[in-house]
């Protein structure tokens, strides 16, 4: 088993690979295309069917359970960050498939089918927001909603997937009666204490706040400076002051903040700024600190970005609360690795994953395998070959408790 996962994580590393051993296959574009066209038929090879729904979510379905019209679902991503790592994502998908692919060979009793799915667009790096795919499944978001989401150059990811081949039709036709994915730690706690896996029990809470900085476009040249209502001037201050003041508050929570991304219209060195939109990011396992310590950055550089002349509007500010992820599976894992004698400990998670989106429709669980030295979102990501074979057998061992359940 091991070695057929190492194998396939070799193989989708070639698509969209970059010079730093990373990959970079943004949702919809070729490589993205790409890589579901090998997965489709790998997993038709072994036995699977195919489906793909409204906005693009992949389900091949092994039938260890003919008769019913139930499903165990696992599984993960296979976009991937600009600079993406070679496991984030992949490796939950292909882990759920060697899995399956081993379960559905070997026959026996199930109550249930089992299926394995790639989530669109999780990453969130070419539309935005992220973990789209999961979110419509799960309703919080309607496929028209998804399907306009636009990049930066106007592209929607309807048009994109489309281009692809990949924009279905019907909706998953199965009944989902529980969801396992295997993921990266994208943090150094297991390495650091020295244990093999992550039993997620819940995320914690984050506040995604976008901001524009509104000013007036004007050459850079002649334009006086009393003059210059410069977005860019004022992002870069409440850059700064964000981080200033999560410092500050760092002195008394626990957080985690960014501001990651910056979009500057028009995009001319030759022309000042007149919007610029920030990303900011506020990460505690409360959710409520999250909300006030975004407040309170609001209300402080208000005043002083008027005074400049520049206007602040909200773009996007969305609370994500912190998920509790199923107790049950969580015990289930935990059972599973003591009898495969792999060491395991129940842990939080500050990332999103789809386990979280699809936690609000059925039982889902999330289970880590280490990061060396916590690097995630970055071309040097690496899991020791031990660690990948200890998690794809952690997941087999729970897709057979999984699909033997009643109910």
């Amino acid at each position: 088993m091991s070695q057929d996962l190492l194998s396939l994580l070799d193989r989708f590393a070639e698509i969209g690979a970059t010079p730093g051993g990373g990959v970079r296959r943004l949702t919809g574009s070729d490589e993205d295309g790409a890589a579901r066209r090998l997965f489709a038929e790998i997993a038709e090879a072994r036995g699977a069917r195919l489906h793909v729904d409204p906005v693009g979510n992949m389900f091949a379905t092994f039938p260890t359970a003919p008769d019913s019209d139930a499903t165990v679902l696992a599984g993960s991503h296979l976009d991937s960050q600009p600079t993406g790592g070679r496991f984030d994502g992949a490796l939950g998908v292909l882990s759920a498939l060697v899995a399956a692919s081993e379960i559905h060979a070997e026959g026996g009793p199930a109550a249930h089918n089992l299926t394995v799915v790639n989530w669109t667009n999780e990453e969130g790096a070419r539309f935005q927001p992220s973990l789209t795919g999961s979110s419509v499944f799960t309703g919080k978001y309607d496929a028209g909603f998804a399907l306009g989401l636009s990049d930066r150059l106007g592209t929607t990811m309807g048009e994109a997937l489309a281009r692809i081949g990949y924009l279905g039709e019907a909706p998953f036709p199965l009944r989902p009666v529980r969801n396992l994915e295997l993921h990266v730690e994208q943090g150094g706690h297991l390495e650091a204490t020295d244990v093999q896996i992550g039993a997620v029990t819940a995320s914690w809470g984050v506040r995604k706040l976008t901001l524009s900085f509104v000013g007036e476009p004007s050459h850079t040249g002649p334009t006086a400076m009393h003059q210059r209502r410069d977005a860019m001037r004022a992002a870069a201050w409440a850059i700064t002051e964000f981080h200033r003041l999560m410092e500050a508050e760092a002195q008394h929570v626990e957080l985690h903040w960014s501001a990651a991304k910056i979009v500057a219209e028009p995009d001319s060195p030759n022309v000042v700024a007149s919007r610029v939109t920030v990303y900011f990011e506020m990460r505690n396992p409360a959710q409520q600190i999250c909300t006030a310590v975004g407040d309170r950055f609001l209300a402080a550089i208000r005043p002083h970005v008027e005074a400049m002349g520049i206007g602040i509007e909200t773009f996007t500010d969305e609370a994500r609360p912190g998920t509790s992820l199923d107790p049950v599976g969580v015990a289930m894992t935990l059972e599973a690795c003591a009898e495969l004698g792999v060491r395991a400990v129940p842990m939080m998670t500050i990332t999103g994953h789809d386990a979280l989106a699809l936690a609000a429709m059925m039982p889902s669980n999330l289970v880590f395998v280490p990061s060396v030295n916590g690097l995630s979102h970055n071309e040097a990501e690496l899991t020791h070959p031990e660690d990948l074979a200890n998690g794809c057998a952690v997941v087999k061992a729970l897709l057979q408790r999984m699909i033997s359940e009643q109910g």
